[in-house]
């Protein structure tokens, strides 16, 4: 007899966003996308590039590898951000040639079976969960922490969350989904005057609309002032929280804002000093 064998679980499939030094964020990440990106470290026309996974890979005995930053410092150089058990953070790092380094990513991107190992890598340092609620730059969540090289070099990840009230502010680095949901639904109700949502170099202000809808400036290079552009849309507070969320973790808008001309972009700034 002739007996039916039931199929493994397919496991799902990886996703990554890259993200340059300027804040550009792709979710088509290839293996020659890296290898362009490593050879701009070579010449010098990046400082880096972080490599984030969407679907963390487990890498027994040292937790759920989630980020992976390149930079030249003055080699080049590999940080591994793993995730513990306990919600504290491993920090894993090694120098590369510049082939050696595009072959390791090319490992990466083949999924489990294909992934490379971080034998040998260097312990950096390690954060415990509990002191990623202090409010210090070293607690800071993998995305919007301080990366920091055993030379003592530094690339920012920017990441900000402010709320603006009538006559108060809060600013906040460590934040989730959630509080970004919870903000643009504070401002549809009136609580809050405002709410920005810095994420690398490009922002989002919110402000109210109309009675059923709230208005984006969404201001992208905001760190380069001569190529600052700033587009604008109206939504309902789901269709507003859903565009926020696809920037977060997919690294893209759609194409159909409005852009405003340079003169627009003063009411972006208002609160923002």
């Amino acid at each position: 007899m002739i007996r039916s064998q039931a199929k493994p679980e397919p496991s799902p499939p990886a996703q990554y966003v890259l993200t340059d030094s300027s804040g550009n964020r792709s979710s088509n990440v290839t293996a020659e996308l890296i290898r362009e990106e490593i050879g701009k470290l070579v010449e010098g026309e990046r400082d880096s590039f972080h490599l984030q996974l969407l679907t963390p890979l487990a890498v027994p005995e040292w937790g759920d590898l989630k980020q992976v930053s390149c930079m030249v410092q003055p080699d080049l150089t590999l940080l591994a951000f793993l995730q513990t058990v306990d919600g504290g953070w491993r920090l894993r790092t090694c120098t590369l040639a510049p082939e050696a380094a595009a072959d390791w990513f090319r490992q990466l991107l083949k999924g489990t079976s294909g992934s490379p190992g971080l034998d040998g890598w260097e312990a950096l340092e390690e954060i415990p969960k509990e002191a990623q609620e202090t409010g210090k730059p070293e607690g800071q969540e993998y995305r919007a922490r301080v990366l920091r090289s055993q030379t003592g070099a530094y690339t920012v990840w920017h990441q900000r969350l402010v709320i603006v009230g009538e006559a108060w502010r809060n600013e906040y680095k460590f934040f989730t989904a959630r509080d970004v949901e919870l903000a643009a639904q504070g401002v549809w109700e009136g609580k809050y005057k405002c709410a920005i949502l810095e994420c690398g170099s490009s922002a989002f202000d919110l402000y109210p609309d109309q009675e059923e809808q709230l208005q984006v400036i969404w201001r992208t290079n905001i760190r380069d002032k001569k190529a600052c552009r700033c587009f604008r849309k109206a939504g309902t507070v789901v269709q507003v929280n859903f565009w926020l969320f696809q920037y977060l973790n997919e690294g893209y808008m759609d194409e159909y804002w409005e852009e405003l001309p340079a003169q627009g972009e003063k009411k972006g700034r208002t609160h923002h000093g």
